[in-house]
Protein backbone atom coordinates (compact mmCIF):
# COMPACT_ATOMS: atom_id res chain seq x y z
CA UNK A 1 0.00 0.00 0.00
CA UNK A 2 2.67 2.23 0.85
CA UNK A 3 4.52 1.48 -2.55
CA UNK A 4 0.78 2.61 -4.43
CA UNK A 5 0.74 5.81 -2.38
CA UNK A 6 4.42 6.66 -3.48
CA UNK A 7 3.43 5.79 -7.39
CA UNK A 8 0.73 7.72 -7.46
CA UNK A 9 2.46 10.90 -5.67
CA UNK A 10 5.12 10.31 -8.61
CA UNK A 11 3.02 10.27 -11.73
CA UNK A 12 1.65 13.66 -11.55
CA UNK A 13 3.78 17.08 -12.11
CA UNK A 14 4.47 19.73 -9.60
CA UNK A 15 2.70 22.72 -9.99
CA UNK A 16 6.63 24.64 -10.24
CA UNK A 17 7.31 22.22 -13.14
CA UNK A 18 4.30 23.07 -14.25
CA UNK A 19 4.88 27.20 -14.12
CA UNK A 20 8.65 26.62 -15.91
CA UNK A 21 6.91 25.01 -19.06
CA UNK A 22 5.00 27.75 -18.88
CA UNK A 23 7.10 30.21 -18.53
CA UNK A 24 9.75 28.80 -21.61
CA UNK A 25 6.35 28.13 -23.96
CA UNK A 26 6.10 31.83 -23.59
CA UNK A 27 9.18 33.34 -23.96
CA UNK A 28 9.58 30.73 -27.50
CA UNK A 29 6.17 32.11 -28.18
CA UNK A 30 7.45 35.84 -27.55
CA UNK A 31 10.47 35.58 -29.57
CA UNK A 32 9.23 33.22 -32.89
CA UNK A 33 5.92 34.25 -33.13
CA UNK A 34 6.71 38.22 -34.09
CA UNK A 35 9.55 37.36 -36.70
CA UNK A 36 6.73 34.54 -38.28
CA UNK A 37 4.31 37.40 -38.77
CA UNK A 38 6.33 40.22 -41.11
CA UNK A 39 8.35 38.39 -43.38
CA UNK A 40 9.07 41.76 -45.26
CA UNK A 41 12.80 39.82 -45.93
CA UNK A 42 10.77 37.24 -47.97
CA UNK A 43 8.54 39.76 -49.58
CA UNK A 44 11.11 41.89 -50.67
CA UNK A 45 13.16 39.03 -52.34
CA UNK A 46 9.75 37.47 -53.60
CA UNK A 47 9.19 40.84 -55.38
CA UNK A 48 12.93 40.92 -56.83
CA UNK A 49 12.00 37.39 -58.56
CA UNK A 50 9.11 38.32 -60.25
CA UNK A 51 11.17 41.61 -61.39
CA UNK A 52 13.59 39.62 -62.91
CA UNK A 53 11.32 37.30 -64.38
CA UNK A 54 9.51 40.25 -65.96
CA UNK A 55 12.82 41.88 -67.63
CA UNK A 56 14.02 38.03 -69.04
CA UNK A 57 10.48 38.05 -69.89
CA UNK A 58 10.69 41.45 -71.79
CA UNK A 59 14.58 40.49 -73.11
CA UNK A 60 12.86 37.74 -74.65
CA UNK A 61 10.32 39.14 -76.08
CA UNK A 62 12.62 41.81 -77.97
CA UNK A 63 14.62 38.67 -78.78
CA UNK A 64 11.89 36.95 -80.73
CA UNK A 65 10.17 39.61 -82.12
CA UNK A 66 13.12 41.18 -83.28
CA UNK A 67 12.35 44.50 -82.43
CA UNK A 68 13.09 46.62 -78.76
CA UNK A 69 10.80 46.20 -76.15
CA UNK A 70 10.54 48.40 -73.22
CA UNK A 71 10.23 48.54 -69.11
CA UNK A 72 8.48 51.94 -67.85
CA UNK A 73 9.72 52.28 -64.47
CA UNK A 74 7.43 54.91 -62.13
CA UNK A 75 8.91 55.15 -59.22
CA UNK A 76 6.23 57.23 -57.87
CA UNK A 77 3.28 54.99 -58.67
CA UNK A 78 5.64 51.64 -57.67
CA UNK A 79 4.66 50.25 -61.20
CA UNK A 80 5.92 49.17 -63.86
CA UNK A 81 4.98 48.50 -67.37
CA UNK A 82 6.26 46.74 -70.60
CA UNK A 83 5.71 48.47 -73.79
CA UNK A 84 6.23 47.42 -77.36
CA UNK A 85 6.67 51.13 -77.99
CA UNK A 86 7.78 54.36 -75.95
CA UNK A 87 7.22 57.61 -77.21
CA UNK A 88 6.70 60.94 -75.71
CA UNK A 89 3.80 60.96 -78.06
CA UNK A 90 2.44 57.53 -76.37
CA UNK A 91 3.56 54.74 -75.35
CA UNK A 92 1.90 51.11 -76.72
CA UNK A 93 1.58 48.62 -73.47
CA UNK A 94 2.59 44.98 -74.18
CA UNK A 95 -0.41 42.23 -73.58
CA UNK A 96 0.46 40.05 -70.76
CA UNK A 97 0.36 36.95 -72.39
CA UNK A 98 -1.21 35.07 -69.71
CA UNK A 99 -3.89 37.76 -68.36
CA UNK A 100 -4.10 39.24 -72.21
CA UNK A 101 -3.97 42.71 -70.70
CA UNK A 102 -1.41 45.49 -70.26
CA UNK A 103 1.37 43.99 -68.76
CA UNK A 104 1.68 45.96 -65.51
CA UNK A 105 3.12 45.30 -62.11
CA UNK A 106 1.82 47.29 -59.62
CA UNK A 107 3.72 47.47 -55.97
CA UNK A 108 2.76 49.36 -52.75
CA UNK A 109 -0.79 50.16 -51.53
CA UNK A 110 -2.33 49.91 -54.77
CA UNK A 111 -1.47 46.48 -54.95
CA UNK A 112 -3.47 43.48 -54.04
CA UNK A 113 -0.67 41.00 -53.70
CA UNK A 114 2.35 43.66 -52.61
CA UNK A 115 0.68 46.20 -50.48
CA UNK A 116 4.02 46.54 -48.38
CA UNK A 117 6.43 46.46 -51.50
CA UNK A 118 7.71 49.48 -53.07
CA UNK A 119 10.03 50.70 -55.92
CA UNK A 120 12.51 52.66 -54.18
CA UNK A 121 14.66 53.37 -57.13
CA UNK A 122 15.19 52.59 -60.83
CA UNK A 123 18.09 54.08 -62.12
CA UNK A 124 19.45 53.63 -65.51
CA UNK A 125 22.53 55.76 -65.94
CA UNK A 126 21.09 58.25 -64.00
CA UNK A 127 18.83 59.12 -66.85
CA UNK A 128 15.33 60.48 -65.19
CA UNK A 129 12.81 60.92 -67.18
CA UNK A 130 9.75 63.43 -66.22
CA UNK A 131 7.42 61.78 -63.45
CA UNK A 132 9.90 60.03 -61.48
CA UNK A 133 9.58 57.20 -64.89
CA UNK A 134 12.86 55.14 -66.10
CA UNK A 135 12.92 53.54 -68.84
CA UNK A 136 15.02 50.63 -70.30
CA UNK A 137 14.77 48.79 -73.21
CA UNK A 138 15.85 45.54 -75.00
CA UNK A 139 17.03 44.71 -78.61
CA UNK A 140 16.60 42.30 -81.26
CA UNK A 141 19.90 40.51 -79.35
CA UNK A 142 18.71 41.15 -75.82
CA UNK A 143 21.46 43.95 -75.20
CA UNK A 144 19.91 46.54 -73.19
CA UNK A 145 19.48 50.63 -73.26
CA UNK A 146 18.38 53.13 -71.79
CA UNK A 147 15.52 55.36 -73.36
CA UNK A 148 15.15 58.98 -72.84
CA UNK A 149 11.65 60.51 -73.24
CA UNK A 150 12.99 64.11 -74.05
CA UNK A 151 14.61 62.97 -77.01
CA UNK A 152 12.96 59.36 -77.84
CA UNK A 153 16.31 57.88 -77.98
CA UNK A 154 17.69 54.84 -76.50
CA UNK A 155 21.69 55.43 -75.37
CA UNK A 156 23.85 52.21 -75.03
CA UNK A 157 23.04 51.19 -70.86
CA UNK A 158 26.41 51.70 -68.68
CA UNK A 159 24.45 50.66 -65.41
CA UNK A 160 21.50 49.75 -64.46
CA UNK A 161 19.39 49.18 -60.85
CA UNK A 162 16.18 48.64 -59.65
CA UNK A 163 16.02 48.64 -55.76
CA UNK A 164 12.66 47.14 -54.12
CA UNK A 165 12.21 47.54 -50.54
CA UNK A 166 9.60 46.10 -48.17
CA UNK A 167 10.05 47.52 -44.79
CA UNK A 168 13.37 47.57 -43.33
CA UNK A 169 14.53 45.31 -46.21
CA UNK A 170 15.88 46.01 -49.92
CA UNK A 171 16.80 44.00 -52.74
CA UNK A 172 18.91 45.43 -55.47
CA UNK A 173 18.63 44.26 -59.20
CA UNK A 174 21.00 44.82 -61.54
CA UNK A 175 20.97 45.08 -65.84
CA UNK A 176 24.69 44.84 -66.72
CA UNK A 177 25.76 46.68 -69.78
CA UNK A 178 26.19 45.11 -73.38
CA UNK A 179 25.07 41.86 -72.10
CA UNK A 180 21.98 42.47 -70.75
CA UNK A 181 22.48 39.72 -67.85
CA UNK A 182 20.30 40.56 -64.70
CA UNK A 183 21.02 39.96 -61.39
CA UNK A 184 20.05 40.48 -57.54
CA UNK A 185 22.41 41.29 -55.05
CA UNK A 186 23.03 39.02 -52.58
Amino acid sequence: MFMQNAMKRRAAFTLVEILAVVVIIGIAAGIIIPQISTRDDMRAAAAARVLIADLIYAQNLAISNGAKVYVKFDVASSKYTLLTTASSGGDVAANNPITQTTYVQQFGSASRDWQTVTIDSADFDGDATNLNQYTVAFDEIGAPYTFNYSTNLTSDLTAGTIVLKCGQFAKTVRVTAATGEITIDP
